[in-house]
């Protein structure tokens, strides 16, 4: 008998100022229904405690959490520590509650939006903690938290970092690392009016995910002159089981696909659109992580290459080396003037034969391909006619790919 743990989540918004931020409570539910022994290891470097941990978690618990259960939620804010680059710690406020039924297994999310810093896309909402990466700098008050959890205290746990969860149990580490990842900027601000209206995004503004997210036909959800917001067009775009996201990075480490995400044929407030295809990406694959379904006995301990790339297409500052079959990213490139408002000068790495330079706007549209000329120790590229934002710039060699991020003021 097969059994599963499915996810549903939820936003409800707290606050909208007149400054920069919006206040959400993303939530997710979980209920006990199979079993599936499975597990997808994390990186043997961060198994051994030996990879650097280059973004700090601030754990705030409240006085009932186990200290095993401290231990095994550390381990999985510090998995997402070791891709992630932010000069700004990222505080968590962990709760430990009976929720009522043990098969509600937690809720998680960020504790607020920003939109308006430099480096933001132009009336866009960010997670706090996505947006302070981006930003360089703290938004939200000392002390406040970026993300809220709230662990159910009755759940059957296992408290283990090593993957061996019985068949009886479910992961802690798992769940921890799922429910960050939603709390991190992985969802969606789509929502139902009505039974037969869908909205998306608050206060007229969308949030950095939705501006991904297309039909397998290539309509845009976000595009007013393909859907009225809201409408019953949208919900039926949502419920046809063929609803992607549609970005360069992610693409690349999807075998050069769009991906595909949770689109059931009934609306399921917060499950779908927020998480990947379980049909796609099945349990014990490298990208199971934020797929809608967790079965006990299973262990994720990994975010997958098409999470990572789905986070750096959304402005994540991150370590792209990633588990995919896909050609890595070999670095950082040197970029300058970065802000930039005209031309910007790249600096590759020497004895690199490279072949093009190609820049990516936010919604993954490709605006710039540039051939290099062999041998110069300087590119230089213009920005001029762009808009304020934040740009991928992809340099492409014989020996590998280098990344970086733009900044256009």
């Amino acid at each position: 008998m097969r059994t599963f743990l499915r996810c549903s989540a939820f936003l409800f918004p707290v606050l909208l100022s007149a400054q920069t931020d919006y206040g959400a409570y993303y939530g997710i539910t979980c209920a006990t229904q199979d079993t599936n022994e499975v597990f997808f290891p994390v990186d043997a470097a961060i198994l051994a405690g030996s990879a650097e941990v280059k973004t700090e978690f601030i754990l705030d618990f409240t006085d009932d959490v186990p200290a095993e259960a401290e231990a095994a939620i550390r381990f999985a804010a510090n998995v997402w520590g070791t891709y992630l680059i932010s000069p700004v710690p990222i505080r968590v406020n962990v709760a430990w509650e009976d929720r009522g039924d043990r098969r509600l297994l937690a809720s998680a999310g960020p504790a607020t939006l920003f939109r308006g810093f430099v480096g933001a896309e132009p009336n866009t909402w960010y997670p706090v903690a996505l947006a302070e990466a981006i930003a360089g700098q703290d938004l939200n008050d000392t002390g406040d938290s970026d993300i809220n959890v709230n662990a159910n205290s009755t759940a059957n746990w296992y408290f283990g970092t090593d993957g061996n969860t019985p068949r009886n149990q479910i992961d802690l580490v798992s769940v921890m690392m799922h429910e960050l990842g939603h709390g991190l900027g992985f969802l969606s601000s789509v929502d139902t009016v009505n039974t037969n209206q869908l909205a998306i995004g608050f206060g007229g503004r969308f949030i950095i995910y939705d501006i991904f997210l297309e039909t397998e036909a290539g309509l845009p959800l976000t595009d007013p002159g393909v859907f009225t917001n809201p409408s019953p067009e949208l919900l039926t775009a949502v419920t046809g089981n063929d609803l992607t996201f549609d970005a360069p990075l992610a693409r690349r480490e999807n075998n050069g696909a769009i991906v595909p995400l949770f689109a059931p044929s009934t609306f399921d407030v917060g499950s779908s659109v927020s998480h990947l295809n379980e049909a796609t990406y099945r349990p014990g694959t490298e990208n199971a992580l934020m797929t809608p379904f967790l079965s006990s006995g299973e262990s994720v301990h990994d975010p997958g290459p098409v999470t990572l790339g789905i986070f750096a297409d959304m402005g994540w500052p991150l370590v792209f080396d990633l588990t995919s079959t896909q050609e890595a990213i070999r670095g950082e490139l040197a970029v300058f003037p970065n802000p930039a408002s005209n031309d910007i000068t790249i600096r590759p790495e020497p004895g690199a034969q490279l072949r093009q330079v190609q820049l990516y706007g936010a919604d993954g549209r490709l605006l710039r391909r540039q051939a290099v000329v062999p041998g110069l120790p300087a590119i230089q590229l213009s920005v001029a006619d762009l808009r304020p934002g934040m740009y991928t710039l992809l340099l492409s060699g014989e020996s590998g790919n280098w990344r970086s991020r733009v900044v256009v003021r």
